[in-house]
C-alpha cells in the first residue's frame, strides 16, 4: 500500500484478466453460437487478435515512460470496445472491432509491465515480481470459471458486454478516487499554517496615534 501505483496496477490487470482477455473461450462461443460461424471464421478472429497483439507491441516497446495512467486508460478503452463487439450483428463487424481492440490491451499489457519492473525500487524489485507471478497465477486460474458462470447466466453476449462494463467501471471509479485525493492534497498544501505568534499579533489592538492639539501649560494651546 505504500506504492499506490503498484497498487492501481494490480487492480487493473487483475480485473482484466478475470472479465476480459478470456477470448479463447468468450469470441468462440459468440463466434460458434450466435453468429452461426465455423471454426475457420473463428480461426480469423484468432489470427485478427494474433496481429492486433504483435502490432500493440510493438507500439508499446517504442514508449519512452509509460504510466499508469496510460495503462487504465487503454485498458478501459479495450474493455469499451469488448462490450461493443460482443454486440456485433455479423463476423465482419466483430472483425473490424477485434482488430483495435487488441492493439489497445496489448499496449496496455506490455506498457504495465514496464511500469511494474521498473517502478519498484531495486532492493525490492525480485520481492515485488515473485507476489506479483503468484497473483497473476491465481487471477489466471480465477478467469475462465468466473467468465464461464457468466456466459451461462448471460450467454456469450452478455458475458462481453458485462465483462466490458465491469472493467470500465472499475478503472473509471479509481481514477475518480485518484483526482479527488490528488485535489485535497493540492487543497491541503495550499493552505499556509499561522505561528502562534503571528496569531497574537493579529489579535491584538491596534495602537492609534493621538492627533489631538497639545497644550502649552505657560502660553496656551500651541499655533
Amino acid at each position: 500500500m505504500k506504492r499506490p501505483r503498484l497498487v492501481a496496477l494490480t487492480v487493473i490487470t487483475a480485473v482484466s484478466a478475470v472479465f476480459g482477455r478470456n477470448y479463447g473461450l468468450t469470441l468462440a462461443v459468440l463466434v460458434t453460437g450466435p453468429l452461426a460461424g465455423s471454426s475457420e471464421d473463428f480461426g480469423t478472429v484468432a489470427t485478427v487478435l494474433a496481429v492486433g497483439g504483435i502490432a500493440g507491441a510493438v507500439l508499446a516497446g517504442r514508449m519512452q515512460r509509460p504510466s499508469v495512467r496510460m495503462v487504465g486508460a487503454l485498458a478501459a478503452a479495450g474493455a469499451l470496445l469488448q462490450a461493443v463487439a460482443g454486440l456485433s450483428p455479423g463476423l465482419i463487424p466483430l472483425l473490424v472491432l477485434v482488430a483495435p481492440m487488441a492493439v489497445a490491451e496489448s499496449v496496455s499489457d506490455t506498457a504495465g509491465t514496464t511500469v511494474l519492473q521498473t517502478d519498484p525500487p531495486p532492493g525490492m524489485r525480485g520481492r515485488v515480481l515473485g507476489v506479483w507471478r503468484t497473483a497473476q497465477t491465481a487471477w489466471g486460474l480465477a478467469g475462465p470459471p468466473l467468465l464461464g458462470l457468466l456466459m451461462e447466466w448471460a450467454g456469450p453476449r452478455g458475458a462481453l458486454v458485462a465483462g466490458g462494463l465491469i472493467i470500465a467501471a472499475v478503472i473509471g471509479a479509481g481514477t475518480l478516487v485518484h483526482v479527488r485525493r490528488t485535489a485535497s492534497r493540492r487543497v491541503q498544501a495550499t493552505v499556509v499554517p499561522v505561528e502562534p505568534a503571528a496569531a497574537e499579533r493579529a489579535g491584538a489592538p491596534v495602537p492609534h496615534e493621538d492627533l489631538s492639539p497639545s497644550v502649552d501649560p505657560v502660553g496656551g494651546r500651541d499655533g
